[in-house]
């Protein structure tokens, strides 16, 4: 069962601004300031440019694969399947965890708040159960939940900002130079996973309306006003807090809202800060519990985390199970030190996706057609990895150690539970392929996943196929390069044909040529329909024909580059002119032509065409 579309611009946003808005905020400032004093500052900029490259490659992917699972759908299609299954566990367990640790700290700010809640943990799994009931009976209303929280959460921290400005005191930021880089570099890399969550959204993309458009502009929205926050936060907390008080608490937001405003500056900032964490436990269940759904419909989970319920149209069992999960996590676990294993796969993951660009943009996949395309291309991405590759090694041993082994683990449930299901190859292959350039797998391989991404190209253009489509869909098509007149390309039409239409080749061509005499059937410039009429019943047909260098239709014309060849029975009249109309209305749009001409080979002629935008009938 498909899964309803029913997040717009505003949930998208919120989605991405409240999975941001979090610990890093209302919990690491303190942490990061301890290791880098005033510098700390500095840390969040560093992250927040760290973090374009991957907001930039994952809009390009999420426009092109609008599918639930977001990197690990990525990975596994253009990595490969082994690559996938350790995308898909990471990109699971760390949002999860992330999501785990906002949760306590909504239980650590209602104890703040109201004493008499002397239980965290079972405020934290109280929250988590509701979030889980509004995830289960709707996305929609779950998308509404967060914005309204998300629009109070930005409304707080601005008014934090403009009323806490003047409180600062420059003494407070003295030395910010700190005479080693390491202390920013490791602040860097603790703060950096509060900015990953702006990226959680590509997970409900299947469930984003109008997905190709609004993903990344949700994104880079939230991407720059939370960012221009987290600094401006930042500083004036650093500002309003004596050196010794702001290491040694754990909520310095609410802490440095009570000097400049008093018990109600408190107050306010505690139920902010209680805010912030909700929308990020909120959107980590959204998000997360797409990731084993889409990895049951790959075989690499049971059938069953890709039931969807009839309905509400959302992924109970995954819901439930990434649930449990966070419930597991808070009740036994320590967080702390999950975290951090959160962070570095985090990172692990966009690495991987950063290179999945990469590999894909110089794959050649005919059916890669994302709607927003990620700038400086290639030397973003490279940058990025390296930078990412150089924050993994400041997490420390422990997280390094766990990481491997999790590592070993994927590519060991890879071998014994997936391996034999495997079906497809990966954008990486071809890559390969056209690398070495030789055919080292059969071509036909490769096809489920043109088709896969033709499929998921339509859903993301709300295409539903008509009589046309299926046409094209068993249409051949004839990709010629070199140039000629009329006369000749009717000879060669003919020639071909004739096998086909048992006819004779020159019988073929009276026909097309006698058509010719009665009116010409060059209808624009640059393109020609063509048609004979048959004998017998029920049969009608299209050859799609491209020439690069032009067709000489006659004296007057300019060269025809695309040629509609339409073949039917007298039976066949209707949908003879349905076709007409077809081509007519796709012909409107002005970017036909350029896509027609710069189609790979035939298969993307064949996509130009079934992608075109025109009024479909049922």
């Amino acid at each position: 069962m498909p899964l309803t579309k029913n997040l717009g611009f505003f949930a998208l946003f919120s989605l991405a601004a409240g999975a941001m808005i979090s610990s890093g905020l209302f919990v690491l400032p303190s942490i990061a300031y301890s290791e880098a004093g005033p510098a700390s500052i500095m840390s969040y900029v560093f992250a927040a440019i760290l973090m374009l490259p991957s907001v930039l490659s994952k809009a390009e992917l999420a426009t092109a694969m609008t599918r639930s699972g977001g990197d690990y759908f990525y990975v596994d299609r253009i990595l490969g399947t082994p690559a996938g299954v350790l995308a898909g566990f990471a990109n699971w367990f760390s949002i999860a965890l992330k999501s785990s640790f906002a949760l306590i700290g909504i239980g650590a700010f209602a104890v703040l708040v109201f004493p008499t809640f002397d239980n965290m943990k079972l405020v934290a799994v109280g929250f988590c159960l509701f979030f889980t009931i509004l995830n289960l009976v709707s996305v929609k209303t779950s998308g509404k939940f967060q914005v309204a929280f998300v629009i109070f959460l930005l409304g707080a921290l601005a008014a934090y900002v403009i009323v806490g400005y003047p409180n600062a005191r420059p003494e407070f930021f003295r030395p910010f130079i700190v005479s080693k880089y390491r202390p920013i570099l490791e602040a860097t890399g603790l703060v950096f996973i509060s900015y990953a969550g702006l990226t959680k959204i590509d997970s409900v993309a299947e469930e984003s309306k109008e997905a190709g458009r609004l993903i990344p502009k949700a994104m880079l929205w939230a991407y720059g006003i939370v960012s221009i926050l987290y600094v401006l936060v930042v500083a004036v907390t650093i500002g309003v807090l004596p050196h010794k008080e702001l290491s040694g608490t754990l909520t310095p937001i609410s802490t440095a809202a009570k000097v400049i405003a008093g018990t109600p500056g408190l107050i306010v900032m505690s139920f902010a800060a209680m805010a912030a964490f909700i929308t990020t436990a909120n959107a980590g269940i959204l998000s997360a519990s797409r990731v084993p759904m889409a990895m049951s419909r790959d075989y690499i989970l049971p059938k069953v985390f890709g039931h969807v319920s009839p309905k509400f149209g959302t992924p109970w069992v995954s819901i439930l199970t990434t649930s449990a999960f966070m419930i597991i996590v808070v009740v036994f676990l320590e967080v702390e030190m999950l975290a951090k294993v959160a962070s570095t796969f985090m990172i692990l993951m966009f690495i991987m996706v950063n290179f999945s660009l990469i590999v894909v943009r110089y794959a050649g996949i005919r059916n890669y057609k994302p709607t927003f395309k990620a700038p400086l291309f290639p030397w973003l991405q490279i940058f990025a990895i390296i930078a990412y590759s150089i924050l993994i090694a400041q997490m420390g041993s422990v997280p390094l150690l766990i990481t491997i082994g999790f590592i070993a683990f994927a590519y060991a449930w890879y071998r014994i539970f997936y391996h034999r299901f495997e079906k497809r190859h990966s954008a990486l292959v071809r890559l390969a392929m056209n690398i070495l350039n030789r055919i080292i797998i059969s071509e036909t391989n490769f096809e489920k996943l043109e088709n896969e991404l033709l499929g998921i190209l339509k859903e993301r253009e709300s295409i539903v196929e008509d009589e046309f489509d299926i046409l094209v869909r068993d249409a051949h098509i004839i990709d010629q390069k070199s140039p000629m007149d009329r006369e000749k390309f009717f000879k060669t039409i003919a020639s071909e044909l004739s096998p086909h239409l048992r006819l004779e080749s020159e019988q073929v061509y009276g026909m097309f040529c006698d058509r010719e005499v009665m009116s010409n059937t060059n209808i624009i410039p640059g393109v020609a329909v063509p048609h004979i009429i048959l004998e017998g019943s029920d049969h009608f047909e299209i050859v799609l024909v491209r020439n690069r260098d032009g067709i000489r239709w006659d004296e007057e014309s300019e060269p025809v580059n695309a040629v509609f060849v339409l073949m039917g029975t007298m039976d066949k009249r209707d949908l003879h002119l349905r076709a007409l109309m077809a081509i007519a209305q796709m012909l409107q749009n002005k970017s036909f032509m350029m896509k027609w001409l710069e189609a790979v080979d035939a298969e993307d002629l064949r996509s130009t065409i079934l992608l075109s935008k025109r009024k479909r009938t049922s």
